[in-house]
């Protein structure tokens, strides 16, 4: 069932991002901020997913006793991804390494590790694997660890291990912090949704259409304040498709039949301003 999760996960970070681009007819330029923004949403998610979890490992995470059984420097952890990208995908390779039975773990996607060069300021790979106690062992996890970490930490070390009461798969180790990781997650997926909002369009100058329209009925309109009128108006919208849409004025100077000009944007063409004939753009 991981496939399905995948595929779930997807077209729900599809279908937001979507709308975050404003949604509309696919365009040829909405395909990149389409994109975009589903890069930035899913990003942005687990930096707050990773930072959710930090704090609920500090408020309801129970400590418990570690060991280190396995160190990968710069390098290995690159050879460690590719090969286990191979069994994922069912290829057959030569003699698996004893280091396959552990995850890899979080850190290592592509975008996370550019979050990784981000909060860390080198683009080399550190990691620990580590065992410890828990109810149904063996419970074993890799930790992304800054180099002075990794230097310091000796295979058969001891180390503490916070996880999260009840939530497998939450265990970290006690002295390596990821709110860092967490935070510029979170910062480079704002950064890719702002990206998206450019590249689709809403933050630039919206497009006005001007067409010729007449008047079709005046209806008056009482509010507890005086009397307005509702002037209806019928135009053509650039496809050349009737349309009706309807405007209120203070002034009671229009009539059925008088030529004026409708004002709207494309992509709601049936909500149309009124104005006078010798207004050529909106107010």
């Amino acid at each position: 069932m991981g496939w399905l999760t995948y595929v779930v996960a997807f077209a729900f970070c599809a279908v937001v991002a979507y709308k975050i681009i404003g949604g509309g007819r696919p365009l040829t330029r909405s395909l990149p901020a389409l994109l975009c923004a589903l890069v930035g949403f899913l990003t942005f998610y687990q930096g707050f997913d990773l930072a959710r979890r930090e704090a609920d490992r500090v408020r309801y995470g129970r400590v418990t006793q570690g060991i280190v059984i396995e160190k990968l420097g710069s390098g290995e952890v690159e050879q460690l991804q590719a090969l286990e990208r191979q069994r994922s995908a069912g290829q057959s390779f030569g003699r698996r390494p004893r280091r396959l039975s552990l995850p890899v773990g979080e850190g290592y996607a592509l975008q996370q590790q550019l979050v990784r060069w981000i909060a860390t300021g080198s683009p080399r790979a550190w990691m620990i694997a580590y065992r410890y106690d828990c109810n149904a062992p063996p419970c074993s996890g890799r930790d992304v660890v800054t180099e002075a970490m990794w230097s310091e930490l000796q295979i058969g070390q001891a180390v503490n291990v916070r996880e999260i009461v009840g939530e497998p798969h939450t265990a970290g180790l006690e002295d390596n912090s990821k709110w860092a990781l967490a935070v510029t997650e979170m910062g480079l997926g704002a950064v890719w949704l702002l990206g998206a909002r450019l590249l689709s369009g809403p933050l630039r100058r919206r497009e006005w259409i001007t067409a010729p329209a007449v008047v079709l009925r005046v209806e008056p309109v009482t509010y507890p304040d005086g009397t307005r009128w509702r002037i209806h108006f019928a135009y053509f919208d650039r496809r050349s498709q009737a349309q009706e849409s309807a405007d209120e004025v203070s002034a009671n100077t229009w009539k059925a039949g008088d030529d004026c000009l409708a004002v709207f944007q494309p992509q709601a063409p049936d909500l149309a301003t009124l104005r006078p004939l010798e207004t050529n753009s909106p107010a």
